[in-house]
């Protein structure tokens, strides 16, 4: 019984110290597991090169506007009437004093009609009294002359006084004759004189009724057609120069502030694959105006109820495609760097005080550079110092944080 309790104590021991062994085994593993995995080298992280060029940078404001052309402008009807003829089409070129279209008015062709003939009947009577003084003048002098007849005969006794004196009151009589078509005469001469002029007003009215072309230009747009009736100032015609292109806006306040005349200013039509063209901003409205207040300036294009400020833009050349009318994109360049050293936006870390980049060393490990900026652009930044055109910097993966002295590799763009 003594010897069997032994035996088992003695296995239970030995059980014991193997499974010491085994825990110390796997114990000492671990631990030279732990120290592998602990002192392993990282594996490097991929990034991706860049190489700093140089560049333009700018900031821009965008707007909408809308193409005019110079010397825009409405033809206007002067007078109610009708259409009589409609001598030009849209598109077609025309010269200062080019007849465009012509207007009837037929109460002033009666007008005239009547003035004429009231002149006529007052020539006839000009001519009547021009007469009636010839006639008078005649009678006149043969009555002065009986006169004189009559005095050396009455001296003599030869005739009676009273004879004598019907002589003079005859004398008298045609003297006055002669004064009252004479008067006649010039209050017909000056009631011509009046007809004349009325007349001539009227001509210069009926005048009205010939449109022509008031500078050299193009036809935008007809109103009207043959036979239409139109009223006082009813839109006819629009002309315009296409050898000057402008664009009329609509700034906001904000915008406004930032713009100054004779800025570079970039064009192109609302659409895909739109050409650009340049110009400058030609004038800007000194203050904010509503859309009510715009409307008597005579620039009613804004259609907010916030004030904004009208302003022209001028392009260099004429364009031959923006249609008049239309919308279009307008970039006005506040401030531009052209030719210096750039870098997007996306390559610039902004996590420290100091804006940095990350550049690899001589053991391919990323290090942080300082660098000092300039311009900012919407898409890159001028970088005023701590790059050259030519270096290569790195790029950080999105997926993970980049730390002094780690490896990197650099992968294809």
């Amino acid at each position: 019984m003594h010897r069997k309790y032994e035996k088992n104590k003695f296995k239970i021991a030995g059980r014991w110290l193997a499974w010491s062994g085994v825990l110390a085994v796997v114990s000492v593993g671990g631990w030279l597991t732990y120290f592998v995995v602990l002192n392993k080298p990282p594996e490097p992280v991929a990034v991706r090169n860049m190489t700093v060029e140089r560049g333009n940078v700018e900031t821009t404001i965008n707007e909408s506007g809308t193409v005019e052309l110079r010397e825009q402008r409405i033809l206007k009807s002067p007078k109610e009437g009708a259409v009589e003829r409609v001598m030009v089409k849209p598109g077609d070129r025309v010269k200062p004093g080019q007849v465009l279209l012509t207007l009837r008015y037929p109460e002033r062709k009666i007008a005239l009609a009547n003035q004429e003939l009231q002149i006529r009947q007052e020539e006839l009577n000009l001519a009547r009294n021009r007469q009636k003084i010839t006639e008078t003048q005649e009678r006149l002098i043969a009555e002065q002359r009986q006169l004189a007849r009559l005095a050396p005969l009455v001296k003599e006794g030869a005739i009676a006084l009273q004879q004598a004196q019907s002589q003079e009151d005859a004398v008298r009589v045609a003297t006055a004759a002669l004064r009252d078509a004479q008067a006649e005469t010039r209050t017909t001469a000056i009631k011509i004189q009046s007809l004349q002029l009325q007349r001539q007003l009227i001509q210069q009215q009926l005048q009205d009724n010939i449109v022509t072309a008031p500078v050299n230009g193009v036809v935008l747009g007809v109103n009207v057609q043959n036979g239409d009736g139109v009223e006082l100032r009813t839109n006819l015609l629009t002309l315009g120069d296409p050898s000057k292109v402008l664009v009329k806006l609509q700034l906001s306040t904000l915008n406004a502030a930032q713009v100054q005349v004779n800025q570079l200013v970039r064009v192109n039509a609302i659409g895909p694959d739109a050409k650009t063209f340049t110009g400058r901003v030609q004038s800007l409205y000194p203050q904010a105006l509503t859309a009510e207040a715009q409307k008597q300036e005579g620039s009613g294009q804004n259609q907010s109820d916030q004030p904004t400020v009208p302003a022209t833009v001028r392009l260099d050349t004429p364009t031959r495609t923006l249609l008049p009318g239309s919308r279009v994109n307008v970039e006005i360049i506040l401030q531009q760097r052209q030719n210096v050293v750039v870098l997007k936006t996306e390559a610039i870390q902004r996590s420290e005080p100091q804006p940095f980049v990350w550049v690899r060393d001589n053991k391919n490990q990323a290090q942080k550079r300082p660098i000092d900026l300039g311009l900012e652009g919407l898409m890159n930044v001028e970088v005023t110092s701590g790059l050259r055109a030519g270096e290569q910097i790195i790029l950080p993966p999105t997926e993970s944080q980049l730390k002094p002295g780690l490896p990197i590799k650099t992968t294809e763009k």
